[in-house]
């Protein structure tokens, strides 16, 4: 096997490492993606637990200003003892259940969008994988196309061909003056 084919085998080594890495970079963040979807849900439920308590303790509040009140030999559904449990034990109750209830929302939007941005990094990681793995072998087969050729700017010459360099201008030109046999009879 030579040099230049040996270059090609582990070019296309290396890509196919890239390419599996960059695979597995993808699934990496899938599955942390999943895992942020998963956090989100539980800080939900933790939410809607405490939805349910607020609304709970509020129930037991309004219960005890009842019975308060017909412990005070008062009517607890209208004037005070009412006021006492709509605008001291209800209002808050409600204002608290319904932050709860924006707190489960928040907690499953942001998991989403965290777990969105998490497999897009994913495809990311993939596609830039693929586009090392493809400049790999591009200049794999760059470099295995380029050996066993002359360098780039060399002119071949034969023997008993004069040449020479000439200013003209902007640059240098080579000159060829003839091949000259052996014979002595030449042309140019």
């Amino acid at each position: 096997m030579t040099f230049a084919v040996a270059s090609l085998v582990l070019s296309g080594v290396s890509a196919m490492a890239q390419m599996k890495a960059g695979s597995d970079t993808k699934k990496a963040y899938y599955a942390q993606a999943e895992h942020k979807k998963l956090e989100g849900r539980v800080e939900a439920v933790k939410a809607k637990e405490q939805g349910i308590q607020v609304l709970k303790n509020t129930n037991k509040a309004l219960a005890s200003v009842g019975a308060i009140a017909y412990a005070g030999g008062l009517e607890p559904t209208i004037g005070t003892p009412q006021d006492v449990g709509t605008f001291g034990v209800l209002n808050p109750g409600l204002n608290d259940f319904i932050t709860s209830k924006d707190n489960e929302f928040l907690a499953i939007s942001t998991a989403n969008a965290q777990a969105e941005d998490l497999r897009f990094a994913g495809r990311m990681a993939k596609k830039q994988a693929t586009i090392g793995a493809l400049s790999t072998m591009g200049s794999a087969m760059m470099s295995y196309n380029s050996l066993g050729s002359a360098p780039a700017g060399t002119t071949a010459t034969y023997p008993g061909m004069r040449t020479g360099v000439q200013n003209v201008g902007r640059g240098n030109y080579m000159r060829f003056y003839g091949y000259t046999a052996n014979s002595g009879l030449g042309v140019g």
